[in-house]
């Protein structure tokens, strides 16, 4: 049935208004409906013509048939509003409009549909606006009678009929459901379970749920309860039998799931659910799904279970759709929604979700947590769950062990890993693990080594670490030493280092594992079969530091009372040690770092055993022993790996007591762009690649150089130098010269004093010229903006270096640093800012260069203030503040840091003993004195409001000093008009820092009575100034200020001498400027005229004279 064809015409008396309305409720826009729908009532409400409510309502049911969703959303919505704003409309004349607008006589069996549903939508109605409740029992009847008719039209209709119904269920009592529905409804749900259908079995289980004293389900369907034990064959066999795709998310599988959740049958329910899944079959598997995803969301009671519903059918099938099974919609689909095995994924995704969060639950005890490990990993499941899946389900329940569960766990996953067990295929057939499987065997046996359960056990991590080291190193199986492939044995290496990732809350724990590690492969490198084999792939050199440091290492171990320093030599020498076995690129660096340590040791040593003396002896230049070990420090940072990050973090968390201003030096140096040594400057000109080729004895170069060499850790790119240099060639104007130079040829100048003359150049030479000095400027501006591969990734291992090497500043800042260290550091922490700032590739490195930065002036605590004076704070503040070489922007950009730095600076005075002089005036009080009469009267100044702001936030007395000055500046009239009122933010601002702070001192009280009394004669002077002119949101502020006076001295109980609704009025006095021009200098008029004058006089010279004319006249 075509709705708006038929459409009739209106009679005179409907308004026209009211006809337009009812476009807008066809619109896609919820908005427009809305507005449309309230516009039609109020129209309705107003002109109360029983006409037009006929009209309405005809049109409004008659399009509630249409076949477009859009159309039947807005008039239903407005025909619901409309039965709750007019009472007199009745549900017998809803029904005969009904009868008479939405009939399918001769229609289509699409239209069939749009009708029924049509009818369905009134009832709807009638039940949402409460109309159901207000009317005779007959229209009851004959309401739901329409609703039960119209349901049966199409198969589809039943779900929307019966979720309409349940809908009004929901808003009732027990009384009413009795009474209204189900007198009426009641025979028609008295039959077997066999022959309901899935709308009316779901009806069933919800209204027994709500109302189970007035449905007695055994007079419906012959038993107590629809869940009891004889309905279960029959019920599983009507929800998994014959389902098409539409049906695959019917509400019944939701509330199936809600009930049999907290039903003691869950299992038998569950186990004759997955006797239907013994082979493939899209639509049943997906309500198994949805059904299975309810129970794990409302699973509370029954959670012991949790583990055999993961069964062996279901989970069968289950995990085939993450290995890629094919199916006949692959021939078919068109696009995501279509693809079997995209959705099945999805699904499937969202259901271990919730089988996480059932885990997450306090009823789930440690042998649960076990027993459903076992499933997922073991059968029916397997042990790389997690690369199938491409979740994180399997570390999130370990997560949860405890002790004992962690250990019953690693000893599963070694029998996979010794091949000492075998995996069950099928029934009655079983296979040795595959390598790929043992793998993944060792990454979860080291994620379970640093699980926080066992963080204390050293013999449990000593044991399946030395069991990963015999794969990883040695290549044999454990202790029967057979041999594994070198491809697993690379693999369970890494396995192995992983067990360091996490940091050790015990430093003895850590010295005791790493010593128990070493001494085993000391052991087995005794062995002949074992030395024979890594002869071939250990050096011979290898094998020396091998011997060197575990010699170090037992003469510092002979010591009783082991001091920190001992300690941070044993965890570098030790952990460098297992390095020695690791790829090529840490041998090499392991290799130089042991040595390094071992002279570092023998100058610590000859140190604590001399006699103390208050100042380190220093001779021939000879740099002290917490020098070199930063030196050894960076070098290894220097090489991109998690743990060897740990490993430092570890030891420079030891070492910090020991630091020197010098060595400290070393660090920040390496993020300083105008360090010579830092490769932040030489990255882009010099050849990053050429670190492999120098000496390994170069030790000095060592932390610049080995980032450099660390981007051919994982990729070989030597190949790629010689492109690199050409395209490295022309990046500045010199190298722009040189290339012209070369276009010109035999042509070009000796000297650059000396010119060609193009009259000796002939026409065709000159067009050869041409075309050479374009080919070089070309040339020169595509290299100028290239960003080779190679380039990037140099720029990358560089930010990745220094962000290590800021992890260490951040740890010394975290443990009272000295004060004159934090000052120096501020310096080459701002130019690397600069730095990274205009050079996208160091974004990363430049956002955690603001957070240290901001970590510094967070820091209040020193551990001492020594040769520290307010003049060289003020210096400090000076240099920071300046512009200096800086670009308007990049000094805007750095807002944030100059502020931060300037509040660290007034801190740190805090900290310093004043002179106690009576005339001594702070220099930084000074210097931000004149900052501030910049700030207003200088429109060069580039300092955000926000510095001041900030500073005025402190409790610091030399805030006092400011006061005046911004008062001075807020009632002066050459002051630009925004800088006024930016004046009356920082007053309010230091106003409340003042209502906050409650100040109690007698001094204090009386500089705040003597502010505010300027602040009143200014105010009065600023009314009878002729010239002073205030704009609106002046004023505006002005009183809100006054508001803040009041309310802190309300507040902090402190006498005034001010009459606040004396100056509320004062303030109304103040002129108001007329035009915007008011604020500008009359300069800047005088210019602005001049250049519209000229822009004027153009246009009239460029007009043609006709026109002129015509304009003219």
């Amino acid at each position: 049935m075509k709705v708006e064809t038929a459409m009739e015409k209106p009679r005179k008396e409907v308004n026209v208004s009211l006809l337009e309305a009812f476009d807008s409720l066809k619109s896609e826009k919820q908005d427009v409906k809305v507005n449309a729908g309230a516009k039609i009532i109020l129209r309705l409400q107003l002109d109360k013509n029983e006409k037009e409510i006929q009209y309405f309502l005809r049109r409004v049911v008659r399009s509630l048939g249409a076949n477009t969703p859009n159309f039947r959303t807005g008039y239903f919505a407005t025909l619901v509003t409309m039965l709750t704003k007019f009472p007199e409309i009745t549900v017998s004349q809803l029904l005969k409009f009904t009868k008479e607008e939405l009939h399918a006589n001769g229609s289509s069996k699409s239209e069939v549909g749009d009708v029924s549903l049509g009818q369905i939508l009134v009832c709807g109605a009638i039940f949402r606006s409460g109309l159901i409740l207000k009317c005779s029992e007959e229209e009851q009847k004959q309401t739901l009678q329409t609703l039960q008719v119209a349901s049966t039209k199409k198969s589809y209709l039943g779900t929307t009929a019966s979720l309409i119904l349940l809908d009004l269920i929901q808003e009732i009592d027990e009384l009413q459901f009795s009474s209204i529905i189900w007198t009426n409804i009641k025979t028609m749900y008295k039959k077997e379970i066999k022959e309901h259908t899935l709308d009316s079995l779901h009806f069933l289980l919800v209204i027994s749920r709500k109302f189970p004293g007035k449905v007695k389900v055994r007079k419906l369907i012959g038993s107590p309860e629809i869940l009891h034990e004889d309905n279960m064959e029959d019920l599983t066999e009507k929800l998994l039998e014959g389902i098409d795709f539409s049906l695959v998310n019917h509400p019944i599988y939701e509330e199936f799931g809600k009930q049999v959740a907290t039903s003691p049958l869950l299992l038998q329910v569950w186990m004759k659910i997955d006797g239907h899944l013994t082979k493939h079959n899209r639509n049943r598997e997906m309500v198994a799904i949805n059904i299975l995803s309810n129970v794990f969301k409302n699973i509370n009671d029954n959670v012991q279970v949790i583990s055999e519903l993961i069964s062996k059918n279901f989970f069968k099938l289950f995990l085939d759709w993450f290995k890629g099974l094919q199916t006949a919609s692959k021939v078919r689909n068109r696009n995501e929604s279509e693809d079997d095995q995209k959705i099945m994924i999805k699904k499937e995704k969202e259901l271990l979700n919730y089988l996480v969060k059932a885990m997450k639950s306090d009823a789930v005890t440690n042998t649960l947590r076990v027993d459903v490990l076992k499933k997922l990993l073991f059968d029916p499941g397997e042990v790389n769950f997690t690369e199938i899946t491409g979740t994180n389900i399997i570390k999130l329940i370990c997560t949860d062990l405890d002790k004992d569960g962690v250990k019953k766990i690693c000893a599963l996953l070694k029998m996979v890993l010794l091949n000492t067990s075998k995996k069950m295929v099928k029934e009655g057939f079983e296979r040795h693990w595959f390598n790929n499987e043992r793998v993944t065997a060792a990454e979860l046996i080291s994620f379970l080594v640093t699980h926080d359960a066992v963080k204390d056990d050293t013999e449990f991590k000593i044991h399946h670490m030395q069991l990963l080291m015999c794969f990883g190193f040695f290549k044999i199986s454990g202790d029967n030493s057979t041999s594994i492939s070198s491809e697993l044995a690379g693999s369970i290496k890494s396995c192995f280092y992983r067990c360091f990732s996490s940091r050790f809350t015990n430093v003895d724990d850590l010295v005791t594992v790493l010593s128990s590690l070493c001494h085993f492969i000391s052991k087995v490198l005794k062995k002949e079969n074992v030395k024979e084999k890594l002869e071939k792939q250990f050096s011979q050199d290898s094998f020396f530091c091998w011997n060197m440091l575990m010699e170090i290492c037992e003469s510092i171990e002979q010591n009783d009372s082991k001091s920190k320093i001992d300690k941070v030599f044993l965890i570098l020498l030790y952990q460098l040690g297992l390095f020695l076995f690791s790829e090529p690129a840490y041998i090499k660096m392991a290799r130089n770092s042991i040595k390094e340590l071992k002279e570092c040791y023998h100058h610590y040593s000859k140190g604590k055993n001399s006699k103390p003396m208050k100042k380190p002896m220093v001779t021939n230049d000879e740099p002290e022993w917490i020098e070199v070990m930063i030196e050894i420090l960076l070098s290894i940072l220097s090489i991109d790996s998690s743990v060897l990050r740990s490993v430092v973090q570890c030891v420079f968390r030891l070492l910090w007591e020991n630091l020197t201003p010098s060595s400290i030096g070393q660090i920040v140096s390496v993020l300083d762009p105008d360090s010579a040594e830092n490769p932040l400057t030489q990255g882009d000109s010099e050849n990053e690649g050429s670190s492999d080729s120098e000496s390994d004895d170069d030790k000095d170069e060592l932390h610049t150089e080995s980032p450099k060499g660390n981007g051919e850790i994982e990729e070989d790119s030597d190949d790629g130098e010689e492109d690199e240099e050409e395209d490295d060639d022309l990046k500045n104007p010199d190298q722009l010269k040189i290339a012209i130079q070369k276009a010109l040829g035999a042509d070009a100048a000796d000297d650059d004093t000396e010119s060609i003359d193009v009259d000796d150049i002939d026409e065709e030479k000159g067009k050869e010229l041409d075309e050479a000095l374009a080919e070089a400027f070309k040339q020169y501006h595509q290299d100028k903006n290239k960003k080779s591969k190679k380039d990037r990734k140099n720029k990358k291992s560089l930010s990745d270096f220094r962000i290590r090497v800021l992890d260490l500043i951040d740890i010394y800042l975290e443990k009272g640093p000295s004060m004159d260290i934090c000052l120096e550091m501020i310096a080459p922490l701002t130019r690397a800012l600069e730095f990274c700032m205009q050079d996208n590739d160091f974004k990363e490195l430049e956002n955690r260069l603001r957070k240290t930065v901001k970590t510094l002036a967070k820091v209040r605590k020193f551990s001492h203030v020594e040769d520290i004076t307010l003049d060289v704070l003020s210096d400090y503040l000076k240099s920071i503040i300046e512009k200096g070489s800086r670009s308007y922007f990049m000094y805007q950009a750095l807002g944030d840091v100059i502020t931060n730095i300037a509040t660290f600076i007034i801190h740190c005075s805090l900290k310093i003993e004043q002179p106690k002089a009576q005339k001594y005036v702070c220099p930084l009080t000074n210097m931000l004195k004149q900052t501030l009469i910049d700030f207003f009267t200088n429109r060069s100044c580039l300092l955000p409001i926000i510095f001041f702001h900030n500073i005025l936030q402190l409790d610091w007395s030399g805030n006092y000093e400011f006061i005046p000055i911004i008062i001075q500046n807020i009632f002066d009239s050459n002051i630009r008009q925004f800088r006024r009122n930016e004046g009356l933010e920082l007053m309010m601002g230091f106003y409340r820092t003042l209502n906050r702070n409650k100040p109690d001192n007698a001094k204090i009280t009386k500089r705040i009575i003597t502010l505010e009394n300027d602040f009143k004669d200014k105010l009065i002077n600023a009314i009878d100034d002729p010239g002073y002119c205030v704009k609106k949101n002046f004023m505006v502020l002005l009183k809100k200020f006054i508001n803040v006076l009041r309310s802190f001295h309300e507040n902090c109980h402190i006498e005034t001498e001010l009459d606040f609704k004396e100056l509320v009025n004062k303030v109304n006095k103040l002129k108001k400027s007329k035009t915007k021009e008011n604020d500008l200098p009359k300069s800047h008029l005088q210019q602005n005229g001049n250049k519209n004058k000229k822009r004027h006089s153009q246009i009239i010279a460029d007009t043609p004279a006709k026109k002129l004319k015509k304009q003219k006249t």
